[in-house]
């Protein structure tokens, strides 16, 4: 399973560079001046996302999965190696969020970074077995719908964060400190499907 973490950070380390700076320059807007991170952190949901998402088209290009097969128990720890690096990403997308809410001084910083660490990880739970059942390029028509269902619940959280700030009366409820759990429990019912995918794949 090392190797394939190793290769897999390894790709997605390409595009770091280029997040770094649009997070960087949203950091900066946050602490000089009043721009709300609501309206940008959705980006860094879809830079998580797209990440995770592109190392199956580059498993199907380079028929990376086949030779996972080959390899003794090859399957179940590409499997594995990718929700972990999918556990790793949420993690740091919401300690980062977190970040640039502080930075920004802005109210409700905990339960906002729960909430997109929380819908990564329900979004990863969706889309890893379906890429898996059907590879990184027939999978996308089903990844637009969801994220299009995803745009739509992070619209509609962001208002609501943008009403709270406005009235100061309106806060989070405490059960969006669950979402992430929930997340997880999700992404462990996703896992045990993936596998299952996989051991039954023909390549």
């Amino acid at each position: 399973m090392t190797g394939f973490l190793k290769r897999d950070f390894y790709l997605i380390s390409n595009n770091i560079r280029f997040y770094i700076l649009i997070i960087a320059a949203f950091a900066a807007l946050s602490v000089f001046t009043d721009f709300n991170s609501g309206f940008y952190v959705f980006y860094i949901l879809i830079f998580g996302m797209s990440s995770i998402l592109g190392l199956f088209s580059y498993d199907d290009f380079n028929h990376w999965t086949a030779y996972a097969a080959a390899v003794e128990k090859g399957r179940r720890d590409m499997v594995n190696a990718r929700y972990l690096l999918t556990v790793l990403v949420a993690a740091g997308m919401t300690a980062l969020q977190l970040l640039l809410s502080l930075l920004g001084r802005e109210e409700n910083s905990l339960p906002v970074a729960a909430v997109y660490g929380g819908v990564f990880l329900l979004y990863a739970a969706i889309a890893l077995p379906v890429s898996y059942r059907f590879g990184g390029t027939k999978s996308r028509t089903v990844m637009v719908v969801i994220i299009a269902l995803l745009a739509g619940g992070v619209g509609v959280g962001s208002s609501i964060l943008t009403i709270s700030g406005t009235l100061g009366r309106l806060r989070l409820p405490p059960v969006t400190l669950l979402l992430p759990l929930l997340g997880l429990a999700a992404l462990a019912v996703s896992y045990q499907i993936s596998c299952r995918i996989m051991a039954k794949k023909e390549l």
